[in-house]
């Protein structure tokens, strides 16, 4: 069957691409393992379709496809899986809020198709197009339909930050000399890799983190283990609890041991040698209305809990994003970003100003971050740290030994596979090595293709209490942004992230990993203004 899907891909490419197509079997073979899964699974369906299993038909992808076979035909494969890929996202989100009874594009599933005219104008016209993202959009004569075009990537860097010169220095946020470090992994499972990443990076300059908080969501919010089931609660398994001062255990408060494990990613079972500190909180933001009473907390107190049972006295606490969606939401860079709960855990920690140093620190930034992250981040006080050469070789090393170099599926962080990627070299759009089982599904598909830029490979370290008043401010729509004549879908989403992430303990809608949803995504600057 596997030779079939390759014969069915090849033989279409070939036709497509007007190239040999001995030529499109060799190309098709060595290119990245997603890639050939996104071909596939566009393609086998929509010759044989099924109920379970929808795909979009496109107009004019004859002329695009011509279009992308003047190009290497490296990049035309890519190019065109990407397109896919992003359809699919599309239609599997409109799926979901279909069955939520949430506003999505009803014409668009009764018919899915897509028109592609405006990409093979566009291609012709300017080759450089096919480094641009595939943007979506429902509009024009068949409302129902989408009308695929290029929107071009503007550029990021964070050269705008004065740059810190060692992280043996003072760091943003630091009111005096620290030792003693906490780290808290902010914002979903990945983050707390990056947390052990920059305390082993600490540890070179003499400092010390040796107590990890990995913060996820109290339900699912994305495929873990295959088979786990997205939406349900989070269970965790042969943990330790972390008990209030009466000796009550502390609601969605873990203490990891060697052997604990959860429902989802287990990205908590770090190298045991490597921190005696280990612990997990559920954040219940977005699952509080089917909490019972009994069973509610927040994360203000679980934070304070943990913190008190350190073995040393922490003099500072550093809160770890990884790819860059603490400040708000991406618009081109591949991925859907979750700000809400960075925000929420942001929010939280600066809660705690009055007894630690509070920092922020951003690894891997413009992975998902929005294209107006450095201006947010020079607003908040921050600082840019080139990794050495030396730093990278560890960084890289770790990332292997913590088995998130995509060799084992349950391991994997999109955001991580991508910092790898630009570790190594890349540049531009790659697809990354997730598990097929998160990819070739309709259920909460991740996106495998990310567009990794050079400032990736840094980190930008901020005051988090300046970082949670330049985010309070945008929340609060304190810009000069309209909305007017946004799709309906895109304001009730935008409404619901500032109503729930005002107030820490506000109930959310699902988090959701689909990837980059062009139709249904905005400038950070926009959103605020709601």
């Amino acid at each position: 069957m596997v030779n079939d899907d390759r014969s069915l891909v090849c033989s279409y490419l070939a036709d497509g691409f007007l190239q040999p197509q001995r030529r499109c079997e060799q190309v098709y073979d060595s290119a990245p393992r997603n890639v050939r899964t996104t071909l596939v699974r566009q393609l086998k369906n929509a010759r044989w379709p099924h109920p379970d299993r929808p795909v979009s038909s496109f107009r004019h992808e004859t002329a695009f496809m011509q279009a992308l076979g003047r190009l290497p035909l490296e990049c035309s494969i890519l190019t065109l899986a990407r397109l896919y890929d992003e359809v699919h996202v599309y239609l599997c989100r409109a799926l979901d809020r279909s069955r939520k009874g949430r506003p999505h594009n009803a014409g668009f599933l009764k018919n899915p198709w897509v028109e592609l005219r405006a990409l093979a104008d566009e291609l012709v016209a300017r080759e450089s197009a096919v480094e641009d993202q595939i943007y979506l959009q429902s509009e024009g004569p068949h409302p129902q339909a989408l009308r695929a075009s290029w929107r071009r990537i503007l550029p990021m860097t964070f050269d705008n930050l004065p740059v810190l010169k060692s992280l043996g220095n003072l760091l943003p946020g630091e009111r005096s000399e620290s030792h003693e470090y906490a780290g808290i992994g902010g914002g979903g499972g990945s983050d707390i890799i990056s947390t052990s990443m920059v305390g082993h990076l600490l540890r070179q300059q003499g400092k010390e983190m040796d107590l990890l908080i990995s913060t996820r969501t109290w339900a699912i919010g994305s495929q873990g283990k295959a088979g786990a089931k997205v939406g349900t609660k989070r269970e965790v398994y042969n943990s330790d609890t972390v008990n209030q001062a009466n000796g009550t255990p502390i609601p969605g408060t873990y203490r990891v041991k060697e052997h604990t494990h959860a429902e989802g990613r287990d990205l908590e079972a770090i190298p045991w040698a490597r921190h005696s500190q280990i612990y997990m909180v559920l954040d219940q933001g977005e699952s509080r209305s089917s909490i019972p009473k009994a069973e509610q907390t927040n994360l203000p107190g679980q934070f304070e809990a943990i913190l008190s049972q350190s073995k040393r006295d922490i003099d500072t606490v550093m809160t770890i994003d990884t790819g860059g969606d603490v400040f708000g939401v991406d618009i081109d860079c591949g991925t859907t970003a979750t700000p809400d709960q960075d925000y929420r855990v942001q929010k939280a920690v600066s809660t705690l100003s009055s007894s630690y140093n509070l920092v922020t620190c951003v690894v891997a930034p413009g992975v998902d971050a929005p294209s107006c992250s450095p201006l947010v981040a020079e607003r908040a006080g921050g600082m840019v740290y080139h990794l050495s050469q030396e730093e990278k070789k560890r960084v890289l090393e770790l990332l292997v030994e913590y088995r998130m170099d995509g060799s084992v599926p349950n391991r994997f962080g999109k955001t991580s596979l991508a910092l790898q990627a630009r570790l190594k070299g890349k540049l531009g759009w790659v697809s990354l090595d997730l598990p097929e089982y998160v990819v070739d599904t309709w259920e909460n598909p991740w996106n495998s293709f990310v567009y990794v830029r050079k400032c990736m490979e840094d980190l930008v370290l901020l005051p988090t209490m300046k970082l949670v008043h330049e985010l309070d401010n945008r929340m609060l729509g304190e810009t000069d942004q309209q909305t007017t004549g946004r799709p309906l879908d895109v304001l009730t989403e935008r409404l619901d992230l500032k109503k729930n992430t005002i107030a820490i303990t506000s109930d959310k809608r699902p988090t959701n990993r689909l990837g980059n949803d062009s139709s249904t995504v905005a400038a950070c600057s926009e959103i605020t203004s709601l």
